[in-house]
């Protein structure tokens, strides 16, 4: 630390192995809920910026961002002068003396970029590195354009995605690797009784989930989920939305059994309605699709209709009524290479966009959205857990969720515009 500002910083022993005692270039850690991890991690690139270090910081969200710098960084940096630093609270950037920590969010991966950085932390790897390009386009060509430069990954590990195949690195004595692990119970702050707590929290009965969640394992089968259940719930409160956009309308069709067909609707960010039917043919589901079409103020530009299965014969008669119908094949290949398929390029633009929607009170479509997982294949592809699966986990199909989903499935723009697909002409 430069020697004339001496801020007396601690670190719990586990911190100081993780940023001080390991010298690999590449550290993965993977811990128990409330290890401390984010707080050493801030304390930590301080001091590097005393010594004239630039890093980059990248979180989950950008008001985590926010939270914690208040929480871990102010409080430290109050007691330098305040001439010594400036926090841009716009860009996100920390000026300190000569240095600076940019900090940048993985809802927006085309933001993370830059030249120059000593180092970088990656926060909330688990989560984070769902999306395989903020390593692979984005951090690691950054780590390329110095050689001395160092990536700090942890998190609590999230099923086996990229955060798991980054640990196996280390795990396989890899060189300029190394893999770390500690549980909740590392941290020397927590009480057995604030872990219990926690324990309770998880659901006592799930030990995969409290292995991962407090012992700080990488798991087969443990909740890997899409779209933040909390995320999910603001967007059910959310009041003041935009529903300036253009209307698009999903109709998921039943396959077979107790399966129900669900028809959403959604303007801009608002997600108008949803109507469910069971035990309709091909024809009858149709005939709804058209009343509800004839019957409605706000013509939709495009209505998305599952066409795998039976699906396809409900198509061909919309589309003899006029009606502006458009095929959704969700086993075609995303146009997006890290994504398997359009139903997970769907889901994806959907967990997108929530953070801005409002969604109706509908304890189906919560439990629906949440309960969507993904995985990484062995093509190392992000891809979701199928309608079967889903259905023996659940209990039924995620009839609502893909009909919202659906809404997503391509990008639609209004009529009379330049942009407005010559395929959707065509139909009216």
């Amino acid at each position: 630390m430069t020697s004339n500002i001496n801020l007396q910083l601690d670190y719990t022993k586990p911190q100081s192995e993780i940023f001080f005692e390991t010298k690999e270039r590449f550290i993965t850690v993977a811990k128990g809920r409330r290890f401390g991890f984010t707080r050493g991690a801030a304390i930590f690139v301080i001091e590097e910026l005393l010594e004239g270090r630039n890093w980059l910081w990248v979180d989950t969200i950008n008001s985590n961002i926010q939270r914690y710098f208040e929480r871990y960084f102010i409080p430290i940096l109050s007691k330098l002068p305040n001439n010594l630093y400036k926090w841009n609270i716009q860009d996100k950037k920390l000026k300190l003396l000569n240095s600076f920590l940019d900090m940048r969010s993985a809802d927006n991966p085309e933001n993370i970029e830059g030249f120059g950085y000593d180092g970088v932390i990656l926060n909330e790897a688990g989560i984070i590195l769902k999306d395989s390009y903020i390593w692979t386009n984005s951090i690691r060509p950054m780590l390329l354009d110095n050689p001395n430069s160092r990536a700090i990954i942890g998190g609590v590990p999230k099923g086996k995605n990229l955060f798991y195949e980054l640990a196996k690195n280390g795990i396989e004595n890899k060189p300029n690797w190394k893999h770390l692990v500690y549980t909740s119970y590392d941290n020397p702050f927590l009480t057995k009784e604030a872990i219990d707590e926690l324990v309770i929290e998880l659901g006592e009965g799930n030990l995969k989930v409290i292995k991962q969640e407090i012992e700080g394992e990488f798991l087969d089968g443990v909740s890997n989920g899409l779209i933040g259940y909390q995320a999910i719930i603001d967007a059910t409160k959310r009041v003041d939305v935009d529903s300036t956009g253009v209307t698009v309308w999903g109709v998921d069709v039943a396959r077979y059994g107790d399966d129900l067909s669900v028809i959403a609707k959604r303007k801009g960010y608002d997600l108008r309605s949803i109507t469910t039917y069971a035990k309709l043919d091909t024809v009858e589901l149709a005939l709804k699709v058209k009343r509800l079409y004839d019957e409605d103020d706000e013509k939709p530009e495009a209505i998305f209709i599952e066409t795998n299965g039976i699906g396809a014969g409900v198509y061909d008669v919309c589309l003899t009524y006029g009606l502006p119908v458009l095929p959704a094949d969700v086993a075609n290949s995303s146009t997006d290479e890290r994504l398997f398929n359009k139903r997970v390029q769907m889901y994806w633009e959907l967990s997108k966009a929530i953070k801005n929607m409002k969604l109706p009170e509908d304890r189906l479509l919560i439990s629906d959205l949440s309960a969507i997982e993904y995985f990484y294949n062995d093509k190392n592809k992000i891809q979701l857990q199928s309608k079967n699966d889903f259905k023996k986990r659940k209990g039924r199909s995620p009839d609502r969720s893909d009909a919202v989903a659906l809404t997503f499935y391509e990008k639609v723009y209004p009529r009379n515009t330049e942009n407005y697909s010559t395929e959707l002409k065509s139909r009216w």
